[in-house]
């Protein structure tokens, strides 16, 4: 799906407006269209996907919160006491660095200057 950085943006602030509650949220829709000059239709599909994007992604993160907290309990349940992992984090942390080829090197990312359309 292609789509200007302008729609994108106003699209995001609709969103979060709706998310508010706002008792004005349709006028907050009308001046957005107004002052950006783009179609109410188009900007309510934008936020539709973005609600489900930022949905699926939350739902996301609470099932690996549960994998965790479930490892959790599983290394209580087996005995592994907090200074014994504390202990073998270092070793942990080597084996991971030698497996991946060395520390991870850290790059600053690249941000385009002229954004026409945005894909996703």
């Amino acid at each position: 799906m292609q789509v200007e950085p302008s729609l994108l943006a106003v699209s995001c602030i609709a969103s979060a407006t709706r998310g508010l509650n706002v008792s004005t949220k349709l006028a907050v829709g009308y001046d957005l269209c107004r002052l950006t000059m783009h179609d109410l239709e188009k900007i309510d599909l934008i936020v539709k996907i973005i609600e489900d994007i930022v949905a699926r992604e939350i739902a996301d993160k609470q099932c690996q919160q549960q994998q965790v907290a479930q490892q959790q309990a599983q290394l209580a349940a087996a005995g592994s006491s907090c200074k014994e992992q504390y202990q073998q984090a270092p070793q942990k942390l080597a084996n991971a660095s030698n497996s991946t080829g060395g520390p991870p090197q850290q790059q600053q990312p690249e941000t385009p200057t002229d954004v026409q359309f945005i894909y996703f």
